[in-house]
């Protein structure tokens, strides 16, 4: 969680500059699409900071990638604290901060309402690709900016992140 959490000043990045990820399940996409877009994500994030991301499939990663369904949304409000309700909040997705959580660094995705399409389609479907790049910031520090919410503050993470 982040460090001073009230005025949400900084986060501790991760110490270790490899962050391993596996795949709770998959979403209505299918596997092959959700891997392509999920990897596509943290491909840009890559680019652009010192980290790395590196699927296993041993059960030892770092960051836990599950795409909900309604049942499991109500199980996981009990344990979250992001409320995953797309109609109700508007909330798409989340990614958990940096910390000693256990859900440190875990991507909780509703499950039905995904597009791999790069343009709006009007059916209520969300670009994938998109929303993971967003959501995989706050894994990696990131907050987002008080004056412009679809930015994030770059400077609030305690030692910073190299940024190319």
């Amino acid at each position: 969680m982040p460090d001073n959490i009230g005025d949400k000043k900084y986060c501790t990045p991760w110490k270790q500059k490899v962050l391993t990820y596996d795949f709770q399940n998959y979403s209505s996409l299918g596997k092959e699409k959700t891997l392509n877009e999920i990897e596509n994500a943290f491909s840009v994030w890559q680019i652009v900071c010192n980290l790395k991301f590196e699927r296993v499939f041993d059960g030892s990663q770092v960051m836990n990638i599950a795409f909900l369904t309604d049942d499991e949304k109500q199980n996981a409000e009990n344990n979250c604290p992001c409320k995953l309700n797309n109609k109700k909040s508007g909330a798409l997705a989340h990614g958990f901060y940096p910390g000693n959580s256990t859900l440190s660094g875990d991507l909780h995705f509703d499950n039905e309402i995904w597009s791999d399409q790069k343009t709006v389609s009007g059916d209520g479907k969300f670009n994938l690709f998109s929303v993971a790049v967003h959501e995989i910031g706050h894994c990696i520090g990131l907050f987002h900016n008080t004056e412009d919410k679809d930015r994030f503050i770059v400077n609030n993470i305690n030692p910073p992140l190299t940024v190319a």
